[in-house]
């Protein structure tokens, strides 16, 4: 953030509003607390609000659970990255608090859960800590069983509140995002939000508003790197694709399956990997801009095809979202792990270009 500082109010007056350029929030909790949730409606609330915003996140590779973390960085001015340390931390459990406190900057703020977080007190020097029983008012403000499902939204709300984010464009994406599920989840959900917009931040006594963007003269779009290459690869000419689904893959095939059709394109699922760059080759030798993809063991499945692409000199595009390895690997966790592969993965002079 801008050069605003935090501290203890102990006159409980109204918290004085500073004007900030950025801001690097990092959500900290389990996966099944909806973290991306919350990051997801930050980052689109941006993107409709003319600013720039760039995010990353964590999932562990499990079934259920699981520690997990959402980062985002909002900024009224030209964004480049995800950020390094984080101005505010929001901690769900004692591991998130733990575990993530470092990646604070000075005097950064730390709001934490106190139905599940007990603060360090030699840590409360160097971060202003904020506890709200997130947990607690969520269970009160929905009512009936919910228990604290639905306390991402009740904790988007307190972000909100903090940072003074539109509220009608917030309550507009909540609409949005459960809008085709049941009335009651709409419902939940937006009570939910408003106790956590109308909670006193008690020992907060600074909140921040961010300056307004310059004015831009066209749509901005809010997208993950995935979806950025499949739409590029649309635009750039491609009318086929053929794949196998494999993690994070997966996601750029999906895409391609929906979209490509809108352009007179097509795409097919198919049996193999080894199926699928076999017919990206003969699409690509009957005259269509081809593509497949995978990622770790599914480009080693390709490599011999791929030789016989550069053997019969026939182009194809072959995308590698890279997952940690080797062997199968950690399908949601990334790694630079097929630079090699991909550069000198084959026998004999096939020649190739990498980006």
């Amino acid at each position: 953030m801008s050069d605003t500082s935090t501290a203890a109010s102990s006159s409980g007056s109204a918290p004085q509003t500073s004007k900030i350029t950025e801001a690097v929030i990092r959500i900290a909790g389990n996966s099944q607390d909806g973290i991306q949730a919350i990051g997801g409606f930050l980052a689109r609330l941006a993107g409709r609000s003319e600013q720039e915003v760039m995010t990353f996140m964590t999932i562990p590779s499990t079934i259920s659970g699981g520690p997990s973390i959402f980062q985002v960085r909002i900024g009224s001015g030209e964004v480049l990255s995800a950020g390094d340390d984080a101005d505010v931390l929001l901690a769900f459990y004692q591991h998130s608090y733990e575990g993530h406190i470092s990646s604070l900057k000075k005097n950064g703020i730390v709001l934490y859960d106190t139905d599940h977080v007990e603060p360090k007190p030699e840590w409360k020097e160097s971060y202003h800590h904020v506890g709200i029983p997130i947990s607690s008012l969520t269970i009160e403000a929905i009512g009936g069983t919910a228990k604290d499902k639905g306390k991402n939204i009740f904790s988007l709300g307190l972000i909100a509140r903090m940072f003074d984010l539109n509220l009608p464009k917030l309550e507009k994406l909540i609409h949005e995002r459960f809008g085709g599920k049941d009335e009651s989840i709409v419902k939940n959900a937006l009570l939910a939000f408003h106790a956590g917009y109308g909670y006193t931040l008690g020992n907060l006594i600074e909140t921040f508003r961010f300056v307004d963007s310059t004015k831009r003269d066209r749509h901005q779009v809010v997208m993950n790197g995935n979806e950025a290459m499949g739409y590029g690869l649309i635009a750039a000419g491609v009318r086929f694709g053929a794949g196998y689904p494999i993690t994070p893959w997966s996601d750029i095939m999906e895409l391609l399956r929906r979209e490509l059709p809108k352009y007179g394109g097509s795409f097919i699922q198919c049996e193999d990997e080894i199926a699928s760059i076999s017919m990206a080759i003969g699409a690509s030798y009957a005259g269509r801009v081809a593509v497949t993809g995978s990622s770790g063991p599914g480009i080693a499945l390709k490599a011999e095809a791929a030789g016989w692409a550069g053997m019969a000199e026939v182009p194809i595009i072959v995308v590698d979202i890279q997952r940690g390895g080797p062997s199968t690997g950690m399908p949601t966790n990334i790694e630079q792990s097929d630079l090699n592969i991909a550069v000198y993965g084959g026998h004999g002079d096939a020649p190739r270009v990498v980006l």
